[in-house]
């Protein structure tokens, strides 16, 4: 079975449901912590990069060393998904500007269209939910491809070569969503527009078709790119 390496900025934004799908399938799996582990020097059939509350322009030597990873990887045609902060390397990546955007996005939202009829989103209703923690945004590099948008943020999913970014999060568990509040809930209440109470009162809710969402995500995944 195929080799996949998730690469890890943060210990509390693994790969949830995503990782879950991965092992279940029998993908042969890497897992490093980048600030803390050397990337392996070896080729891999699908490479993931995972969030994290550093921004891309942050000079930070795993950061550059992700990026390398993430051009090489292209270069040869790998398969590479990144989700928050990882969508926001590829774009760095391949010359596009990653900037702050016009507000912070944190919980669930309900307001994602997708653009260009992408098979990665066969399946999905349009509009469709996603879970938010990001107040980065980038623009697209020259020759990707728009796949999903929203009001406040025009490029929330794109697709550059063998390059898949994801402004969202769609791995998430309710384990993580708990986690990353409790980590989080005093800054957060020093947001106006930002209910934490609120957010974790519609886990319940919202979680099992954000995980649905995934689960279809990453069939699709898998048949656009062979794996």
């Amino acid at each position: 079975m195929s080799d996949v390496l998730l690469v890890q900025n943060t210990r509390i934004e693994g790969s949830g449901y995503l990782g879950e799908l991965l092992s279940n399938d029998g993908f042969d799996i890497t897992s490093i912590n980048a600030k803390h582990e050397t990337i392996p020097d070896k080729k891999f059939s699908l490479v993931v990069v995972l969030g994290a509350p550093e921004s891309a322009n942050d000079n930070l030597p795993y950061l550059v060393e992700e990026q390398k990873l993430i051009k090489n990887s292209v270069n040869s045609n790998i398969p590479v998904l990144g989700i928050c902060l990882g969508s926001q390397l590829i774009a760095k990546t391949f010359g596009a500007k990653v900037y702050k955007g016009p507000t912070k996005e944190i919980g669930f939202y309900h307001d994602l269209t997708i653009s260009n009829n992408s098979k990665l989103f066969d399946g999905f209703k349009n509009p469709f939910s996603v879970f938010h923690w990001h107040g980065d945004t980038f623009d697209l590099p020259t020759g990707a491809t728009r796949l999903a948008l929203s009001e406040n943020y025009p490029n929330q999913a794109f697709q550059y070569k063998s390059a898949i970014g994801l402004q969202f999060h769609l791995e998430v568990n309710a384990q993580m969503v708990n986690l990353w509040l409790d980590k989080t809930e005093q800054k957060l209440r020093q947001i106006p527009y930002i209910d934490p109470q609120k957010i974790r009162s519609e886990i319940d809710e919202n979680i099992s078709t954000v995980k649905c969402n995934m689960a279809n995500f990453y069939n699709n995944f898998k048949s656009v790119f062979g794996l």
